[in-house]
C-alpha cells in the first residue's frame, strides 16, 4: 500500500484541471514522440500506463498498437484523460482507477509497461517497480521516465524544495537506484538517458496552486543560489527577469528476460 495515497490524490484532484497547460512541460509533445520512438511500438502491442495521470503518455502510444489501459489513483486526473481522449478520437484506451502497488492485472498481460513522473510520489518505490514488473510478458518492456536526483551532496535539498511546493511529492531516485531495480527483477537495460528539460518556476508554482508564503521561500532559495550562496539542485537563473529551472528527465527502456 502507497502511505502517501491521500496526499497523492489531494494534490492531483487539484493539478488535474492545468496539468495539460502548454505553460508547462509535463505534458512536452517533442519529448512525448521521442519517447513513442524509442519504444519501438508493434501494431500488436498491449500496454499498460501505470500510474497514469491524464494518460498522456498513453494517448501518444495509442495510435501505434492494439490497446492501451490508463491506470490511476486519482479520478480527476484519469476524467482529464478520458475527455482528451475523446476530443481526439481515440478508441483503444481504457481507463481504471486504483493503486499501481495491487493491479488487477495478471502476470505477465501486457506487452508494455509505462511509467511517466510517477516514482518520486511513492513511498515504497520497490513495491510498485514490483508490481510493475509482474505484468510484463517476457520479452516484454518497462518504462519509466522520472525526474533523477540530484547529486548526492544536493538531494536532500532538493526533495525538500520539492516538497514545501507539493506535499505527494516523497523523493527523487538516481539512475543507479533504477538501473539496480531493473537488475533485481530481470530486465536487461537497453537504455539510460537523462534530458535536461527548462521549466517555468511560476508556472510550477500555479500547477499546484502553491500559497504565496512558500512561493516566496522557495524563490528567495533559488535567488540566493544565483547570487551565489547555497545550492538547491535546481540550477535556477534568469531570462527575461522570470525565474526558471532544470529538472532531469531519466528515461529507462528494460527488457524482461526471465
Amino acid at each position: 500500500m502507497n502511505e502517501n495515497i491521500e496526499k497523492i490524490r489531494e494534490s492531483f484532484t487539484l493539478q488535474a484541471k492545468n496539468f495539460e497547460s502548454s505553460s508547462m512541460n509535463f505534458s512536452k509533445k517533442e519529448y512525448l514522440d521521442y519517447t513513442v520512438k524509442c519504444m519501438n511500438l508493434n501494431p500488436n502491442d498491449e500496454v499498460l500506463e501505470a500510474a497514469a495521470g491524464t494518460c498522456a503518455c498513453g494517448r501518444s502510444i495509442a495510435p501505434f498498437v492494439k490497446s492501451v489501459t490508463c491506470y490511476d489513483a486519482t479520478k480527476a486526473m484519469l476524467d482529464v484523460g478520458k475527455r482528451e481522449a475523446a476530443n481526439s478520437n481515440l478508441n483503444n484506451i481504457n481507463f481504471i482507477e486504483g493503486l499501481v502497488e495491487d493491479m488487477p492485472f495478471k502476470k505477465g498481460e501486457f506487452d508494455i509497461v509505462i511509467s511517466r513522473l510517477a516514482f518520486h510520489h511513492f513511498s515504497n518505490i520497490e513495491s510498485a517497480f514490483k508490481e510493475m514488473a509482474r505484468v510484463v510478458k517476457e520479452n516484454g518492456k518497462l518504462v519509466i521516465i522520472d525526474m533523477e536526483a540530484a547529486s548526492e551532496e544536493l538531494r536532500e535539498i532538493e526533495d525538500k524544495i520539492e516538497t514545501m511546493r507539493d506535499m505527494s511529492h516523497v523523493k527523487n531516485i538516481s539512475k543507479d537506484e533504477f538501473l539496480a531495480l531493473y537488475k533485481g527483477y530481470g530486465f536487461n537495460v537497453t537504455m539510460a538517458e537523462s534530458t535536461p528539460i527548462l521549466v517555468s518556476l511560476n508556472a510550477w508554482f500555479e500547477l499546484t496552486k502553491t500559497p504565496d508564503d512558500t512561493r516566496k521561500e522557495i524563490t528567495d532559495m533559488m535567488m540566493d543560489e544565483i547570487n551565489g550562496k547555497s545550492k538547491t539542485g535546481f540550477e535556477p537563473s534568469l531570462k527575461d527577469g522570470e525565474l526558471y529551472f532544470w529538472q532531469r528527465w531519466l528515461l529507462v527502456i528494460g527488457e524482461k528476460t526471465k
